[in-house]
């Protein structure tokens, strides 16, 4: 069959107008998507869940192929305790945007949880080799404090020196560089970290509780009893206080 040049025009004027519609189509359901991911993550940070599943669900079905709706539609169901949807939008999410970071370190964190650990640690490395990453100081903290609960004390170390290179005032890798040295017996150590620790940080129970046992070994009875009047007057509910009621019991306790 042959087409006349007149109707290869048209043809080509149809199809031309076709695209550029679906190029419209597709450009108002991203807006769509966009607008509820943003309204989603803000309910999320508000820790209004419900709401922040509905409008992550109405990102979907404007733009089933949206990545960041998938990303954050995970982290929702993670916090509802819905781990396989969790793991199915994951994985979505990382097809879509295969060189996101964030999203892998979010991976990586959620493998830790459910005690993966060696997978959790190839997706934080993942995340680390994102050449767009951001925060990869974020991956390496992540990293570390999952070595910890191998518990491998020197991958942990080396994670998280590597985090406060790039922030030394990253609060959590402090904490935990902390906990490592006071595990390895270098008092000193620990004790230092714990005070940087405290410069960037309110304590918790378990900073105090890690205080009082530095300066316990290190036989600095003042600032023994100054962290452990503070976990009496802050936390007199926690595990950590019945820690210190008991010596025999609390001494061994990390």
């Amino acid at each position: 069959m042959r087409f006349t040049p007149l109707l290869l025009c048209f043809m080509a004027g149809t199809l031309l107008v076709s695209c550029a519609s679906m190029e419209k189509s597709r450009q108002k359901n991203l807006r769509i998507a966009e607008t509820h991911v943003q309204l989603g993550v803000g309910y999320f940070k508000q820790g209004k869940i419900d709401g922040a599943l509905e409008k992550l669900k109405k990102a979907l079905k404007a733009m089933p192929d949206y990545g960041p709706a998938h990303s954050t539609i995970a982290l929702v169901y993670e916090q509802m305790e819905k781990l396989e949807l969790a793991e199915e939008h994951y994985m979505t999410a990382m097809d879509l945007l295969p060189n996101d970071g964030g999203i892998q370190n979010n991976y990586g964190v959620f493998l830790c949880k459910q005690k993966k650990l060696q997978q959790a640690e190839r997706y934080f490395l993942k995340a680390i080799r994102s050449p767009r990453y951001a925060t990869p100081e974020l991956a390496y903290e992540n990293a570390g404090t999952c070595a910890w609960r191998i518990p491998d004390l020197e991958k942990a170390e080396r994670y998280l020196r590597a985090a406060l290179k790039y922030n030394p005032k990253l609060a959590i890798s402090l904490f935990y560089m902390a906990k490592i040295s006071f595990a390895q017996q270098n008092y000193l150590t620990s004790r230092a970290y714990i005070q940087r620790f405290e410069a960037v940080s309110p304590h918790n129970a378990n900073s105090l509780w890690l205080g009082v046992r530095i300066e316990r070994q290190l036989g600095d009875k003042t600032a023994e009893f100054s962290y452990a009047k503070q976990l009496q007057s802050k936390f007199p509910d926690s595990e950590e206080f019945k820690l210190l009621l008991n010596p025999t019991r609390g001494e061994n306790h990390s």
